[in-house]
């Protein structure tokens, strides 16, 4: 089955960073931001809608340069799912469904340091008008040193936005 799916990442409406490992969304749909750790980002990589699931897996143990199990990828697909991160949903097999973290870690038979699990999470990323004030130092008779103006200093004598 996992031959007939191409799964196709979501890049419409989303600032990606790509971080040293890692891969760092920003979903403007949703206002949710989302950190994928390697494994999950060589998933949403090779997602283009071209690629099979066990062509995914193929791919992967080439650039790792270790076997990944069809299964890594069916376990970050889900996660995927979950973020909306994907194009369209993808369905995953009734056997790689809804598996723990430790059914994976079994029936993947993880293998070692080169594949971890694959691993997407949820950030929380500050309202547009907390991004827009950057406040940080500490305060100095009661102001803010270094912050934009409105800061304001709280009871530990840090400077952090107005509430």
């Amino acid at each position: 089955m996992s031959a007939l799916i191409f799964p196709s990442a979501r890049h419409e409406r989303m600032i990606v960073e790509p971080l040293k490992d890692e891969i760092l969304i920003y979903d403007l749909e949703r206002d949710q931001a989302s950190c994928l750790n390697p494994t999950a980002a060589l998933v949403w990589k090779f997602a283009d809608g071209k690629t099979s699931v066990s062509d995914i897996a193929k791919k992967m143990s080439r650039e790792l340069g270790t076997m990944v199990d069809v299964r890594v990828v069916w376990y970050a697909l889900e996660q995927l799912n979950k973020k909306h991160l994907l194009q369209e949903s993808v369905i995953v097999p009734a056997q790689y469904n809804h598996m723990t973290r430790r059914d994976f870690l079994v029936k993947a038979g993880i293998v070692g340091a080169a594949v971890a699990i694959p691993v997407v999470i949820a950030l929380a990323a500050p309202s547009p008008a907390m991004a827009a004030l950057s406040c940080g130092g500490a305060c100095t008779l009661g102001q803010c040193v270094g912050s934009q103006d409105g800061c304001v200093c709280n009871a530990s004598s840090l400077c952090e936005p107005p509430s």
